[in-house]
């Protein structure tokens, strides 16, 4: 759009953000991602980094980054439950906290909210924020719809797990699906809602169809208001073809085309111990929609069942 056609292009235009930093500011950059490291050399004020890849896996720039006093903020490893956030700062090492204690990254298992706390750690500890602070912050902020509307949002309260998550490209589709996948003992089946918009190329929507069936069980396949040129139904039929085309099952496929009656759907379909993600449009009324859904007598009579079984207690102790 306008010019820009690769993400390289995109690269290129988002690095204005770390050239407007002042010289006596900070330009803090995710070096795990090559695109991200070489606004380096367009960024204003001291440089400062944050990486998943801490100890042994830690890149050479990186490392020489910090042996020179450089600021940086990693997760180290060692803990099974998603290492330790450490600050590098003119040659000390502060211990901040476990990831497993941020409840955003969901006992460390989500990745992409781990890097998110580590920019934010850096961030407010190059405005001179002090660590318990931080600490403090962190430990307290969730991933609550009141927090965080439509961002990994969890509703337990239909005897089986609801998600709701604004990831409408694959790169969205992947990070949550790799949370998924870590989750996927803890659940009996996972179903899905995905949808994108219309402006993407007929390849990306196939590749969200083919993404969708590494994840889920069962795919409700859904059309986005912002259809944006693209015929009604055309969306969900390029989002079929890809998933059929990665061989997935065609009687584990439903279009729905209307937003407002998808999530009643796949709501409709789950049973104790299953897992129902829910990319939104509206992100409001969606999780309305959650709050308003009505658990069937029938369903409702497995979920007490399971409660006594220490089923249902369990999925959302560990879950």
């Amino acid at each position: 759009m306008k010019g820009i056609d690769t993400i390289e292009d995109l690269a290129w235009v988002k690095s204005v953000v770390v050239e407007a930093v002042h010289r006596n500011g900070t330009s803090i950059l995710n070096a795990d991602d090559p695109m991200c490291v070489s606004m380096r050399r367009r960024a204003g004020g001291r440089l400062g980094y944050f990486s998943l890849r801490g100890s042994s896996d830690m890149p050479d720039f990186l490392r020489e980054h910090i042996e020179d006093g450089g600021l940086a903020v990693v997760r180290e490893a060692g803990r099974a439950d998603g290492g330790d956030i450490i600050i590098h700062d003119d040659g000390d090492a502060i211990h901040l906290m476990p990831t497993a204690e941020i409840p955003a990254t969901f006992d460390g298992l989500a990745d992409f909210n781990v890097q998110n706390a580590l920019g934010a750690v850096a961030m407010a500890y190059a405005q001179g924020v002090p660590p318990a602070v931080i600490r403090s912050a962190l430990s307290t902020y969730t991933t609550s719809f009141q927090h965080s509307p439509g961002r990994l949002n969890v509703f337990d309260g239909h005897g089986f797990r609801v998600i709701l998550d604004y990831a409408h490209n694959p790169a969205g589709l992947r990070a949550l699906g790799d949370l998924i996948l870590k989750m996927r003992p803890r659940h009996r089946r996972i179903i899905g809602m995905i949808n994108i918009p219309g402006d993407r190329r007929d390849e990306d929507i196939r590749e969200m169809g083919a993404l969708a069936t590494r994840y889920f069980d069962d795919i409700v396949f859904r059309e986005d208001p912002a259809r944006r040129g693209r015929r009604p139904g055309e969306i969900v039929e390029l989002l079929v073809e890809g998933a059929l085309a990665a061989g997935f099952s065609e009687d584990r496929i439903r279009r729905v085309m209307n937003e407002e009656d998808a999530a009643p759907v796949c709501l409709a379909m789950a049973q104790p111990g299953d897992l129902v993600v829910l990319t939104p449009t509206e992100v409001e009324a969606m999780w309305q929609q959650v709050l308003d859904f009505r658990v069937s007598p029938d369903a409702r009579h497995e979920v007490e069942i399971e409660r006594r079984r220490g089923g249902t207690d369990t999925w959302r102790r560990t879950a």
